[in-house]
């Protein structure tokens, strides 16, 4: 297995890991060591988000992996850099799931479809970067709550809302579509802040 790290090949097993998941978690582990924190995972040309990396390396035999690329960056910078863009990005969420409601209950719902799209590409950003700063931070994200509710438990919710709305509009449905922009998305997107606040505190008290 070719391990390329930040465009070096300078990391090395010790000893022969159980699986493609167990190598990740050690190039990861040597990374924290170095105060890094892992930015993207590449294996065998194939990109992986950090929330996919136990559905799709758990239990695949390392000689099964030809080339595993890791970038990554430091922590603090990482983390930094994840909240401005989370800055940027959240305050237009609730509107624009609000704004398109309109558009799909509106006489002419085609011209919510392509901004629908941008609207999940968007959100799927929010929630990566927020999977980021939690990796890099080391936090339990089963442990955090909010309004009662883990924000794992948050974010799977989050993902069925929005595959659910997906799936509407594959089907035609726009106003089932408008329907969930309105009344579950929306509500979601002014939560987000509120779950930026948490890892914002979270960074300032690693930040010491």
């Amino acid at each position: 297995m070719d391990v390329i790290v930040d465009g070096e090949r300078n990391f090395e097993f010790t000893g022969e890991p159980a699986d493609a998941l167990a190598a990740a978690a050690a190039i990861e582990s040597w990374l924290r060591e170095r105060e890094r924190a892992m930015l993207s995972i590449v294996v065998d040309g194939k990109s992986i988000a950090p929330d996919a990396l136990i559905a799709r390396l758990s239990d695949v035999p390392t000689e099964a992996v030809t080339t595993i690329e890791v970038s990554s960056a430091p922590v603090a910078e990482l983390v930094n850099q994840c909240l401005i863009e989370l800055a940027e990005a959240l305050p237009n969420l609730p509107e624009a799931c609000r704004s398109l409601a309109e558009v799909f209950h509106g006489e002419t719902p085609e011209d919510g479809f392509e901004p629908f799209e941008e609207l999940a590409v968007l959100w799927g950003h929010v929630k990566t970067r927020q999977l980021l700063i939690a990796n890099a931070l080391r936090l339990d994200l089963d442990s955090m709550s909010l309004d009662g509710s883990s924000l794992k438990a948050l974010h799977d919710d989050l993902n069925a809302q929005l595959k659910e709305a997906a799936e509407a509009l594959e089907n035609g449905d726009c106003i089932l579509l408008g329907d969930l922009l309105e009344y579950e998305l929306a509500p979601r997107a002014e939560r987000e802040e509120r779950i930026v606040g948490l890892l914002r505190e979270r960074a300032a008290s690693a930040a010491g």
